[in-house]
């Protein structure tokens, strides 16, 4: 079967000499959307929080925030509309409100290593969770100055991501270096070392750099990484995927970002090192899209609320792009 024909994007921004790392669009307001960048890679110097605006007249930034490093993820505040949090590889973590100018409004730090994900619970609206490369995962609220939880990953091993269940509020899923997903029950929560996974599933042989809940369908999850395979768990019987997407149709690097679609309950979209994105079907399990238009890695991704089939790509190419590929 031949592959679809690419999908060229309908808008563009470039933001000269910060690198994207990752990307939501605001659960507010239609056609926002935060990026993380960093300059030089991210491998030294500052980062950046950009704010963009897709307009009949194409894509316009709004909005800038600096911090002192590079700026890895952003998650928007689910109790807040002018809210967005940054995690930075210094291991800081920062609340800018768009309204405001300058300094954030809070601040954490404790963790040891770059923070490289940050999610919002829309459930517990006063709770984002960060994941770090210093292996633990924390939960966090906006009313305390030091976090709620820690979450211990295995010792010597980089978290890569860390998601709050959309089903679930209690719920959370973590990933990393070791190949595993572990599930973890806020509820039975003792601090420190004492708290332990409900559930630990083996993803893949080779580092876990991406994952996300499925929206409509509770205990599916998507996951993707360094053995450029995406796949699709059913936690309720994890001991192999539902779906595996990959092959002639797949990635040809590693997969750095995998998001569901906020319509459509099997359609997934993946970006990576190979430069590309795609977008996938799961039932039956098929490429739907792809699309070539970065010309470094591509490491953000992320899908439009409120506009049906809208996605938008960032990547180290300092390059934005919004397609329409469903």
């Amino acid at each position: 079967m031949a592959l679809p024909r690419p999908v060229p994007p309908y808008l563009r921004l470039r933001t000269p000499g910060y690198a994207h790392h990752g990307l939501e669009f605001s659960p507010y307001f239609d056609g926002r959307a935060a990026i993380a960048s960093g300059a030089n890679f991210g491998l030294v110097g500052n980062g950046r929080v950009h704010v963009v605006q897709t307009t009949p007249a194409g894509l316009q930034l709004e909005k800038v925030f600096d911090t002192q490093d590079c700026v890895y993820d952003v998650a928007w505040n689910e109790a807040h509309e002018n809210q967005v949090l940054a995690v930075c590889g210094n291991g800081s973590i920062r609340l800018f409100d768009i309204t405001l100018q300058g300094l954030p409004v809070a601040a954490w730090h404790e963790h040891t290593a770059e923070v490289v994900s940050a999610d919002w619970s829309n459930i517990e609206k006063t709770q984002f969770v960060t994941a770090s490369w210093d292996g633990s995962a924390k939960v966090w609220t906006t009313e305390r100055a030091t976090a709620l939880v820690t979450l211990p990953g295995p010792p010597g091993s980089q978290l890569y991501t860390a998601l709050f269940s959309p089903h679930t509020p209690a719920l959370l899923a973590t990933s990393g270096q070791d190949g595993f997903v572990r599930f973890w029950d806020l509820r039975t929560a003792m601090g420190g070392a004492h708290m332990q996974p409900v559930q630990t599933m083996q993803a893949s042989a080779a580092d876990v750099l991406a994952a996300d809940w499925n929206k409509y369908h509770p205990g599916v999850l998507a996951t993707a990484g360094k053995d450029r395979v995406v796949r699709v768990w059913d936690t309720r019987n994890a001991g192999r995927p539902v779906t595996e997407l990959g092959g002639r149709e797949g990635h040809t690097s590693a997969v750095r970002k995998v998001q569901w679609s906020p319509h459509h309950a099997d359609v997934l979209a993946s970006c990576g090192y190979d430069m590309s994105t795609r977008v996938w079907r799961t039932a039956p399990p098929g490429i739907m899209g792809m699309m070539h238009d970065h010309s470094e890695f591509c490491m953000a991704l992320g899908w439009a609320l409120f506009e049906e089939g809208v996605l938008a790509t960032g990547g180290w190419d300092q390059v934005v792009n919004v397609y329409r590929p469903v």
